[in-house]
């Protein structure tokens, strides 16, 4: 929560507007036929799925609805997440840079070409990622969904694997400004776990409430971009944000 409400105060400073303004229209073109497709893909794999449960199992029915209903709300605010930063790369990382300058950090220098070019590989090494390692947690998640009592367990799961995800998502961009690798970030990211599996597991939250997720992407980049900046670059070292009220030093930020 700390890192959001930080984000959000940034964000409403003067010199932000231009940064978010174009993420958010074409996060508002792609909610609306994502949310068509997933409504849809839900009706026709639960019907499918039913046919599969014998008569004598017909009382877990329902059980098995809420279950695979949390699933899709995760895959959901996963998928929207994913696939909006893959197009907004190179907004965000320039959000992420302006908010380290202000903070009085130097970044690398690149060409405006460079960057985006950088930040599109970026994106796709950590979809591999993601897709990979995610395709692994469903396989598991889907066989457990057959074993009593540890079913429940399933969600939970789900979510916490959806929260280190979109946590290293929105950490990364810093991360890749200041030509840090994605494996030393995934590394870096596991100390401070507390703050990482809180920031990801809001953000999470966030992205899964429909019309809401429009909005959140470019306050997730600014308080990942705070949350890096201050448990990972550098956690001893002093900053001064004048743009942003309030927030004098990085122990504000902590």
């Amino acid at each position: 929560m700390h890192y959001l409400l930080k984000g959000v105060q940034v964000l409403f400073q003067p010199g932000y507007r231009k940064f978010i303004l174009v993420p958010i229209l074409a996060n508002i073109l792609f909610f609306i036929a994502l949310s068509i497709f997933m409504v849809g893909l839900f009706s026709d794999t639960m019907s499918w799925f039913m046919n599969f449960i014998p008569g004598w199992l017909e009382f877990m029915s329902y059980f098995l609805w809420v279950v695979f209903a949390l699933l899709f709300l995760v895959a959901y605010g996963f998928s929207f997440t994913m696939i909006t930063n893959l197009f907004a790369a190179p907004f965000n990382g320039f959000l992420a840079e302006k908010i380290q300058k202000d903070l009085g950090q130097d970044v690398p220098e690149v060409s405006i070409p460079e960057m985006v070019v950088r930040s599109i590989k970026r994106e796709i090494q950590k979809l591999i990622y993601f897709v990979w390692y995610g395709f692994l947690v469903a396989i598991g998640l889907f066989v457990l969904s057959f074993v009593p009592l540890l079913n429940l367990a399933v969600p939970v799961i789900a979510f916490v694997w959806a929260a280190w995800c979109i946590a290293i998502q929105y950490m990364d961009y810093p991360a890749d400004n200041n030509l840090q690798d994605f494996k030393k970030l995934r590394s870096d990211a596991k100390k401070p776990w507390i703050h990482t599996y809180g920031f990801g597991g809001l953000t999470s939250l966030l992205v899964m409430v429909p019309v809401l997720n429009i909005f959140v992407m470019p306050v997730a980049v600014a308080g990942g971009t705070l949350l890096w900046l201050s448990k990972i670059h550098q956690p001893d070292a002093e900053f001064d944000l004048d743009d942003v009220e309030e927030t004098k030093s990085i122990e504000d930020l902590r």
